[in-house]
This record gives C-alpha cells, sequence and structure tokens, in this order.
C-alpha cells in the first residue's frame, strides 16, 4: 500500500520507521511539509506543496500535523478517491467540516479512518451505541506543560500549578476546540459513542506525573465499562502519547489486510 504523510513530525518519524522496515506491505513513497522542513523523517521525499503528494498516487494520507492540516486538505484528498487516516480528530468537532468530508466520501468513494489514538475501548463503545449506550464520560490527565498554549488556558499560570487541578469541565466538543493538540482523545471517544455534545469530558493538569493518563468510564443497556491507560508521551512530542503513533500503524495494517 502506498502511503503519503501529511506532516513531518514526531508522529510522522514513528509511522516511517515502521513502514520502512515492512517495505514489501506499506511503503511511505512521500510526505507533505512546512516550508523549513528541509530534512525528511525517513528517506520518502519532502514536499511544501499538497499536489505534488497528491500526483504521487498514494492510495492512502496519513494526516499527522495538527488540525489546521484537516481543514486545509482534507477535503481536496477524499475528493481526489484518496483514502484518509485523521489524527487529529479535534478537527472534526467543526460539524460543518465534518459534514462536508463525509458527504466528499459518498460522492468520490473515499474513506476516513479515524485510529483509536491513545485510547482503548473505543470498541466496545461502538458496539454499545447501537442499543442505548447512555453515559460516557473522559478525564485525561497530563502534566502542566503539554497543556501549554491551549486556548482553553491562556489566562492560567500553568507553571504555578503545584498539585493535582482540574482545568477543565465540558463536553468532547468544547473540549476539541478549547484544546486541540491533546484532547483529540475526547473527540474520538466522542465520534465513537454517543456523540460529542453528550460526551462529558474533564481534563487535568498534575505536575507529579510524567506519563499521560486517560479514564474512560460508560454505562448503558450493554452494562458498564471501565478504562484506565497510563500512556508513555511522544519522546519528541509531549502533547500527544506515543501511543497515538503506534495505533496509526495498527490502522494501516487493518486496511491493508
Amino acid at each position: 500500500m502506498r502511503i503519503g504523510l501529511i506532516g513531518n513530525g514526531a508522529i510522522a518519524r514513528v509511522v516511517t520507521s515502521h513502514c520502512e522496515k515492512s517495505t514489501n506491505k506499506l511503503s511511505v513513497v512521500g510526505s507533505l511539509g512546512l516550508v523549513n522542513d528541509t530534512e525528511s523523517v525517513g528517506t520518502h521525499p519532502i514536499y511544501t506543496k499538497i499536489d505534488a503528494l497528491l500526483d504521487l498516487s498514494p492510495d492512502i494520507i496519513v494526516e499527522c500535523a495538527g488540525k489546521n492540516a484537516v481543514k486545509e486538505y482534507a477535503n481536496l484528498i477524499l475528493s481526489r478517491g484518496i483514502d484518509l487516516v485523521i489524527i487529529s480528530v479535534g478537527a472534526l468537532a467543526n460539524d460543518t467540516l465534518y459534514r462536508k468530508l463525509l458527504s466528499s466520501c459518498e460522492k468520490f468513494s473515499s474513506r476516513i479512518f479515524i485510529p483509536s489514538g491513545a485510547l482503548g475501548g473505543l470498541d466496545v463503545i461502538e458496539s454499545a451505541k447501537k442499543d442505548g449506550l447512555k453515559k460516557v464520560f473522559l478525564r485525561t490527565t497530563k502534566h502542566p506543560n503539554s497543556w501549554l498554549g491551549a486556548p482553553g488556558v491562556m489566562n492560567a499560570n500553568l507553571k504555578s500549578i503545584k498539585v493535582s487541578r482540574t482545568i477543565f469541565k465540558g463536553t468532547a466538543r468544547e473540549a476539541a476546540i478549547l484544546f486541540p493538540k491533546n484532547a483529540n482523545v475526547a473527540a474520538s471517544l466522542g465520534l465513537s459513542g454517543i456523540g460529542m455534545d453528550r460526551t462529558n469530558v474533564e481534563l487535568v493538569a498534575d505536575p507529579n506525573i510524567k506519563n499521560n493518563s486517560h479514564y474512560l468510564r460508560a454505562e448503558g443497556n450493554f452494562g458498564k465499562l471501565e478504562v484506565s491507560i497510563d500512556a508513555v508521551p511522544s519522546p519528541d512530542n509531549p502533547k500527544t502519547s506515543h501511543l497515538a503513533a503506534l495505533s496509526i500503524i495498527n490502522q494501516l495494517e487493518k486496511i491493508n489486510l
């Protein structure tokens, strides 16, 4: 399977490394980077124009560059009949954009794939929503430094936090909008289950932890679900978990079966 990447950072590096070890199955043919990206994370060429990447005729493109990349390129990719893996799921909190992408998928026979990211239990959530999924709650805890720069904490002094502190309570949609770089898990959960507006989210800053933790609780006619994950941050980007990159690899391998 010929893979194109949007992004040239930590996640792209992990995906590329895996693909280069299985070139007979998965092959990265090129990536889209920023103007100042002069060195590719792999042996594949790097471009600064999306048309150059599309001209390589990839079977699928993996987005790992942030919600602005989804906004700018997703519809173009899907309208070319090319499948798309989206890791910056928070971009889909924009309902107008999401509906537009779904419409393009139907019109041009392309597909959107959303990896599980750093969260487990989404398969159960997807099954449970078919018959009376009633409550879904997610608590994500990260070091204060991981939340820096997010619109949701622009007026907060995160560096002064000495003990665990809740910095946000609201819906998955609100979390995705206010914390676009580190609440993709919340968006994925909302899309998998009862929707972003009915999925309750709590975000916590804790200076005494090293890893990113996610606690999921759900209730419905199926029974009850509790999932707790202590995820190691990406060594190159503490805002995301290493598991997020691994979930992309897993998604690609399932598609390629």
